[in-house]
């Protein structure tokens, strides 16, 4: 871990006011790599913490700033809408995970080219599974 990664997870966690943010994106990357390397998946992605969407905020998410849950992808010559929904089912179809997110401040998914500038929002509370409980902003 560089020493920027360093300062940017300890940023995060004192803003965010508890290290389980930090930690899932650690895991996360970890996994990524191993499944970039391994050829299991084409793309490297890379999780991160950015801005979420206002309008997709509920009672549990974090500052607007703070809210977004973003999976960049690095090698994303080529890369096209159809992909970028692809990796986005692949979080949201966890409704388990969907609601841990939530939980921790999430909101927004993100999905990004980390190059080309493409970029998907989706609102958790939307992939949740809640029914009809309120989770408004």
């Amino acid at each position: 871990m560089s020493i920027k990664e360093f300062f940017k997870n300890l940023i995060n966690s004192l803003l965010d006011g508890s290290f389980e943010r930090v930690r899932i994106i650690n895991a996360m990357n970890q996994s990524f790599r191993e499944c970039f390397y391994s050829g299991e998946f084409n793309r490297l992605c890379r999780a991160s913490i950015s801005q979420g969407e206002q309008r997709y905020a509920h009672e549990m998410s974090a500052f607007w700033f703070r809210s977004g849950f973003k999976i960049s992808i690095e090698n994303d010559n080529g890369l096209g809408e159809s992909e970028m929904n692809e990796i986005a089912d692949n979080v949201l179809c966890n409704a388990s995970f969907v609601r841990q997110l939530m939980a921790m401040g999430f909101d927004t998914l993100v999905i990004q080219g980390n190059t080309n500038g493409r970029t998907c929002k989706f609102s958790l509370k939307q992939y949740a599974n809640l029914k009809n409980y309120y989770i408004g902003g």
